[in-house]
């Protein structure tokens, strides 16, 4: 007998007894489920995490000032934070960074036009680089440039929103808005950014120089970004802004570089160590369904004792009833793994769709839940191989049985 014609006679099997074969099937069904869903969730996780970062620059690197790093007893050596001359610092001596940027943040500001207000604005205090780092771009007007900065001159981008709060029915461009004790003359329009649930909506972006001299003064800055050149690598030029840095501070671990790039790869192990761990406990419903796959077929071969009787008396060897029961093992488990696949992917479309409808991501924007064929061909062939495993004792016991006595019995 061969593969094929055993493989009919298990199809056959199944249509003789569906319902205990649907039984024996729904442990191999929900661990296949189970573990469709928790690999599409993740990879879908990963796709998201990947584009949400392609919106502002992977590449990007960033240094913090942050004494609480620094040994026992050692001080700071006088320095209190980052300031503009660090900037210089840097770029003269470093031979792989491309630009650099430093700029304040300034949360929960009031922004005003006549008696019109914004009271949860957040202010960014940018130089020309700034925009072109973390991929800003204008809807309408103009960007910052190089002449504002210098001359500190008082302009503003402003955010959609609060574009459409404080002019509902002009054009911003060219209007006078007010911060706390300094006027603005509105530049440009942000083109909207969404990324983890947060927006650009409610940004406000003014010069550097501006923001030191004429608003809330000092030179310190809350961060310094910068991007490799070409041909160098992320951590490449990490490794040099650090030992440049730690001569700034000779030798003091006072400040911490990190970039994108680094924050997603270990988001992105992050969830994929939480996948395996969460498929690893969805995959033992699997061996739950394998022992109820070796059960039935278990009571197969005790019903079925004289039909292998009859085989063997007329020829059939022990390798052939061997693999008569294989296949049907094999074919039961590959069934309800088929089943189980394509239940997880109707959820995982059902998620998608309703997701989308709730505008969870942003407007019309949900959680694409992704597919890899790959991991699905992964996962009909190891519950084939569940099969296969659970199915050798009852194989080999059908294929051990003595034909005589297989003959006599009722």
């Amino acid at each position: 007998m061969n593969l094929t014609q055993s493989f009919l006679i298990a199809l056959d099997m199944l249509r003789l007894h569906k319902l205990r074969a649907f039984l024996t099937m729904l442990g191999v069904i929900i661990g296949v489920m189970s573990v469709t869903l928790i690999v599409m969730l993740s990879e879908g996780f990963r796709q998201y995490l990947d584009t949400e970062f392609k919106k502002i620059g992977v590449d990007t690197i960033f240094i913090m000032y942050s004494p609480g790093q620094r040994f026992r007893g050692q001080t700071t050596g006088g320095i209190e934070g980052l300031r503009m001359s660090d900037i210089d610092f840097l770029t003269a001596r470093a031979r792989t960074i491309d630009i650099a940027s430093g700029f304040n943040q300034f949360q929960g500001q009031s922004i005003r036009y006549g008696d019109r207000e914004v009271t949860d604005a957040e202010v960014n205090a940018i130089d020309a680089n700034f925009m072109a780092l973390n991929r800003f771009e204008v809807e309408s007007g103009r960007m910052i440039d190089e002449n504002d900065v210098r001359f500190r001159n008082n302009v503003a981008l402003i955010g959609k929103e609060i574009a459409e709060r404080l002019f509902p029915n002009e054009e911003p461009l060219g209007k006078r808005v007010s911060l706390k004790g300094i006027t603005l003359e509105v530049v440009g329009v942000l083109k909207t950014i969404e990324m983890f649930g947060q927006s650009s909506k409610r940004d406000v972006m003014i010069p550097l120089s501006t923001a030191q001299d004429k608003w809330m003064g000092g030179d310190n800055l809350m961060m310094i970004m910068m991007r490799p050149k070409d041909g160098y690598t992320v951590d490449q030029t990490m490794d040099e802004v650090w030992q440049i840095m730690m001569q700034r501070s000779n030798n003091r671990p006072i400040y911490r570089i990190d970039s994108r790039e680094s924050i997603l790869n270990v988001m992105g192990g992050i969830i994929g160590v939480a996948g395996a761990i969460l498929g690893a406990i969805a995959a033992l419903s699997l061996l739950v369904g394998g022992i109820g796959i070796m059960n039935i077929m278990l009571v197969s071969v005790t019903e079925r004792t004289r039909e292998i009787g009859l085989r063997k008396a007329v020829g059939a060897k022990r390798p052939a009833i061997l693999t008569q029961f294989l296949v049907e093992s094999a074919v039961l488990s590959l069934a309800g793994g088929a089943i189980g696949m394509m239940i997880g992917w109707m959820i995982g479309q059902v998620v998608s769709l309703s997701t989308a409808q709730m505008n969870l991501l942003g407007p019309g924007q949900g959680f694409n839940v992704a597919f890899p064929l790959f991991s699905a061909m992964m996962a009909l062939a190891f519950s084939a191989f569940v099969g296969i495993v659970f199915g050798i004792y009852p194989a080999w016991s059908a294929s051990r049985m003595d034909p005589i006595v297989a003959l006599r019995s009722e």
